[in-house]
Parts: structure tokens; C-alpha cells; sequence
């Protein structure tokens, strides 16, 4: 028997979009390919399942939920190009994307190395931070909803389906699909969530923390059985820790840390925002400076804003610093001003200051140089405070941290002075 045709394959929806095929089903609507007449672009165009678009008020969230979504500018997020109604049906169209679900990936290759996985959960919620920026929680965060493009080794990530939660009605008595099922996805639901209760940003912390164990371990923390047994877990049970469950995998203890710390069952005690967990993933991957206890007829050890000076520099020569100087001065560190083309001899650490918001690549390029000199003290490089992608390329380059501006002496003299303790 032939196989019946898909309704909306072939057929124009708006105007302007003519469906040509299926890319795929979920629980909150089906995703198929279009081309966008007149312009020729291929979009992915979600049609939201009926029994989503008919909960009382659906279609009034979806106009404001797709507002959001099309304020959300980041390039690990999918592009909202259009949104709207066609007869009863809500649809939206989006950016095409080519890659890998995670889900799919863990099935394909098996677990990844620990500090792919935790990289990948940084980006993720770097996306995160810059959705919590325009008011759009994810709320179903999940490993399907995470798309892997490029390399492995070196990953990107897209978030797919932002705020498509929201559309359902956030009441409990209203939170079961028409099949009795209960609205998101039980194995990465925060216990706010589990209770029916309004969420914000800090449930889609809890999945990023679900999502994270099963990256390091191969499951989720409260595994994906029944409905019921799994929001328990969420609810009651403490997570057995991951360090535990994969001895073998030495991951780090301030990476299973901070998987227990987005974890917690009051959202209060989790990290206060997806910015500062990623930040604090990438600093519990940096390997521990070994320490040896001193001999007992050493003598007494020096200080360590004391040992060596730390030099400030911009790019161009020698100029206003933010008050980078002022401020280490005031914390009790020497300093010495610098040019590019100074010796680093003696430095026990180097801050490159921009001069501007426009002269953040070229104080990259200086800070990353600096870096490859041999000998070179630990380099911190100011920029930007949600410029994420300048932030992973120092880190790659060698630069050894970034300092957030507008500055916070306090930030700045505790980075400093874990800089002068690596350089010992």
C-alpha cells in the first residue's frame, strides 16, 4: 500500500512559503523544509501541533513569544524570519540548519571527550545569556534541541525552539498535551517545573545541568523511564554525583561541582545567571596549579602581590587604562607600564587593555602574540563584558584570562593575583 502524502507537502502556506518536504516531529509541532517564493531562500518551517495552537490564549503568546524570538540575535541561536497564522494552524519560519542533534550524536559516537562536553554546555549557555537578555526563557531545553554543526573538535552549537513552551498555558491544571502527557520533557525538568509552577531562567539552568551529566555520563541524572519515577527524582532524590558514576572519566571536581550546583532543587542556590555558569565551566577546566609545601628551613613566603610587578599595556603605546593600573595599585600589586615592544622579562603578569570598544580584535591580536612569546608571564586581556566570542578565541590563543569592562577592581585584582600565583 502506498505510502499517504503529507497534507502540507506541496503546499503554500501564507503566501509564501511553499513546503517541500518534512524534516522532522516533535512534541510541539512538526518542521518541514520550504522555499520562500520570490527570494528563493530555504527555510525550515515549524507548524505547531493543533492541540498546541488551540490552548485558550495560544495564539496571543505566540505573537508575543515570536517577538521575542525574533529579537534574539546570537549566532548559536536559530533565526526567526517570520511568524504567523495560516487558518488555525501557527507557523514559523526559520533559519535552516545543517548538523547534528545532540541526541543523536551521543547515539552515532558514544560520550564525548570531557572538555568537548563541557565546551559544547558553555556555548549553549551562552545562547542562554543572550536569550535571558531579551526576557525568552527556553524552558524544554533538551539534547534534541541542541544542534552540533562543524567539527567535534571544534563545535558550534544552535539552539533550536526558543520559547515554544510558553505558548501552553503555564496553569497547572492546563499543562497536559492532549495525549495526558505532561508538557516538556520530564528527563530535564526542573523541579519548579515538575510542580507546575511559572519558571524563569534559573529551570533552564537545571537542564543545561541535566543536559551536562548526560554529556559526561550517558544519561540524564534521574534517567529518561517513566514520567512519574523521573519527576520524583527531580523533585526529591539527590544526584549521585559524576565523578562517581565515571571514575574512569577523570572529570574534574570543580566541573562535577558546578553539574551538583545547577542541579539544586531550590532555584536560589543555582548559579545566578547562564553567563556566570559558563564562565566558571571554562575556569574548573583549566588544569590546578600544583602546589609544593615549602622546605621548614625555607624562609617565609613572599606575598604574592609582591613577588613580581604586573605590567599594564594597550596597543598602541602608553594612554588612559580604564583604570586598570590605578586599580591594581590600590589592591597593593607593583606596576609598570608597557609597549608592545617591550621586553616581558621580569613580569609576573601583563593586563593588554583596548582603548575602545573598536580596538577590542586589535588588543586580541596583541594579547594572543604577546602569548606565543617564549617566556611569556600569564596575559589577561580587558574587553567587552558579553563579547562571548572574544572571550573563547583568547582562551584558545593562550590568552590566560579576560577581564570584564566596564571594570570591577575586585574581579580584577582576584584574576591577577590567581595570574601571579600560575607564573610561581
Amino acid at each position: 500500500m502506498a505510502r499517504k502524502q503529507d497534507p502540507w507537502v506541496g503546499k503554500v502556506v501564507a503566501g509564501r512559503y511553499q513546503v517541500t518536504g518534512m524534516l522532522g516531529s516533535g512534541g510541539m509541532g512538526t518542521v518541514y523544509e520550504a522555499e520562500q517564493l520570490g527570494l528563493g531562500r530555504v527555510v525550515a518551517l515549524k507548524i505547531l501541533h493543533p492541540h498546541v495552537a488551540q490552548t485558550p490564549g495560544a495564539t496571543a503568546r505566540f505573537q508575543r513569544e515570536g517577538q521575542l524570538m525574533a529579537r534574539l540575535k546570537h549566532p548559536g541561536a536559530v533565526q526567526v524570519f517570520d511568524h504567523g497564522q495560516e487558518g488555525d494552524d501557527l507557523y514559523l519560519a526559520m533559519e535552516r540548519v545543517e548538523g547534528f542533534p545532540l541526541d543523536e550524536l551521543l547515539d552515532s559516537y558514544g560520550l564525548l571527550e570531557v572538555t568537548t562536553a563541557v565546551e559544547l554546555a558553555a556555548r549553549v549557555l551562552e545562547v542562554l545569556d543572550a536569550a535571558h537578555g531579551v526576557g525568552l526563557v527556553h524552558r524544554d531545553l533538551k539534547p534534541s534541541n541542541v544542534m552540533m554543526v562543524g567539527e567535534v573538535s571544534a563545535p558550534r552549537v544552535k539552539v533550536l525552539d526558543f520559547g515554544l513552551a510558553a505558548l501552553v498555558h503555564e496553569d497547572k491544571s492546563t499543562r497536559l498535551t492532549e495525549k495526558g502527557e505532561v508538557l516538556g520533557t520530564p528527563a530535564y525538568m526542573s523541579p519548579e517545573s515538575c510542580r507546575g509552577e511559572s519558571v524563569d531562567a534559573r529551570a533552564d539552568l537545571y537542564a543545561v545541568g541535566c543536559l551536562l551529566h548526560e554529556l559526561l555520563v550517558g544519561r540524564p541524572p534521574f534517567g529518561d523511564g517513566a514520567d512519574a519515577e523521573v519527576m520524583s527524582g527531580h523533585l526529591y532524590r539527590p544526584p549521585t554525583p559524576v565523578r562517581q558514576l565515571v571514575p574512569e572519566r577523570n572529570i574534574p571536581e570543580a566541573v562535577e561541582s558546578l553539574v551538583l550546583a545547577s542541579l539544586a532543587k531550590a532555584k536560589t542556590q543555582r548559579p545566578a545567571s547562564a553567563r556566570e555558569l559558563a564562565a566558571r565551566l571554562r575556569e574548573a577546566l583549566r588544569p590546578p596549579v600544583p602546589s609544593t609545601p615549602p622546605a621548614t628551613s625555607a624562609p617565609p613566603v613572599v606575598p604574592v602581590k609582591a613577588a613580581r610587578p604586573v605590567g599594564v599595556i594597550e596597543p598602541e603605546g602608553a594612554g588612559p587604562t580604564h583604570g586598570v593600573g590605578t586599580a591594581l595599585a590600590v589592591a597593593g600589586y607593583p606596576v609598570v607600564l608597557r609597549r608592545a615592544e617591550d621586553s616581558l622579562e621580569g613580569l609576573g603578569a601583563l593586563v593588554v587593555v583596548p582603548r575602545g570598544t573598536h580596538a577590542l580584535e586589535e588588543a586580541l591580536a596583541l594579547a594572543s602574540a604577546l602569548a606565543s612569546r617564549p617566556q611569556a608571564p600569564p596575559i589577561l586581556l580587558c574587553g567587552g563584558g558579553d563579547d562571548f566570542s572574544v572571550v573563547s578565541r583568547a582562551i584558545a590563543s593562550g590568552v590566560y584570562d579576560y577581564v570584564p569592562l566596564p571594570l570591577d577592581p575586585t574581579d580584577l585584582a582576584r584574576k591577577v593575583g590567581r595570574a601571579l600565583r600560575a607564573r610561581r
